[in-house]
């Protein structure tokens, strides 16, 4: 059985997110999905590991896409019914304290996206665990916040300038509150292509795709929001033109290794 167009796909998952109340979430990250998907160089029936699945909607763009899915999650029970509806089973694992619940040689792919700037510790270790239930030619996928992407370095150079703190009163705050597993709701740490593209070597992949791409740049540009908000319209196009022009400040890193034969 052939799968759908990506096209369908999307618009089957963005209906399913529209009635799960999600449709903001889906709009937000829908370009950062679509260029995950394109990433993945894998024959329909592959084994894809997700690493960090809530709220699952790029669970259901892979299963829609031909592929046999597994997940992993620091708390699986909160979206346990999509799960079920998908037929994904979602382990519960605390990837800084424990190994993965799963076999060597398990899967064709790992899919690790918008998770790692959220580790508290080096990530290597993580990495590693990826390689190891990796089989032989299979495929990480991991994607990041681009540290220098040039809406948060502005940012940050305007708050040094003014002799602000790096973080605002109600960053500083929240971060500070959330205690326990808790913390890894926020950013420890964002990285550059360098750095990142250094951890996957030294994890023991080859890496053989390293992308800069502009998925947040693209949210928000819709023609209809023009009569709406037209101020937030023009200045993000300004970030977007100025992200086309110097891939390096793009919003988002994509780096793909690969496990030798």
């Amino acid at each position: 059985m052939s799968t759908p167009p990506i096209s369908t796909i999307f618009t089957q998952v963005e209906r399913a997110a529209q009635a799960d109340g999600k449709a903001a979430y889906f709009r937000l990250h829908r370009h950062r999905f679509a260029a995950m998907l394109q990433a993945i160089e894998a024959p329909q029936g592959a084994r894809v590991l997700e690493v960090g699945v809530t709220p699952g909607h790029f669970t259901e763009l892979l299963v829609r896409s031909g592929y046999h899915v597994a997940g992993v999650d620091l708390d699986p029970t909160k979206r346990q019914a999509l799960w079920a509806r998908l037929g994904v089973e979602v382990r519960r694992a605390n990837l800084e304290r424990e190994p993965l619940p799963f076999a060597a040689g398990s899967f064709d792919w790992v899919v690790f996206s918008e998770v790692i700037e959220h580790l508290l510790y080096s990530p290597l270790p993580v990495l590693r665990e990826f390689v190891r239930v990796l089989r032989p030619g299979g495929g990480l996928l991991v994607t990041t916040p681009n540290e220098l992407y040039v809406k948060s370095r502005l940012r940050t150079i305007l708050r040094a300038v003014l002799w602000l703190s790096l973080s605002t009163r109600a960053e500083f705050r929240h971060q500070m509150l959330l205690e326990g597993e808790a913390r890894y709701t926020t950013h420890a740490r964002t990285y550059t292509m360098p750095e990142l593209t250094w951890l996957v070597e030294q994890a023991g992949l080859r890496v053989t795709t390293r992308r800069f791409a502009a998925p947040w740049e693209q949210v928000g540009l819709e023609a209809a929001r023009l009569r709406t908000h037209p101020l937030r319209v023009l200045v993000k196009s300004v970030f977007a033109t100025v992200t086309a022009l110097l891939p390096p400040t793009r919003s988002m890193l994509l780096v793909v290794g690969r496990k030798a034969h």
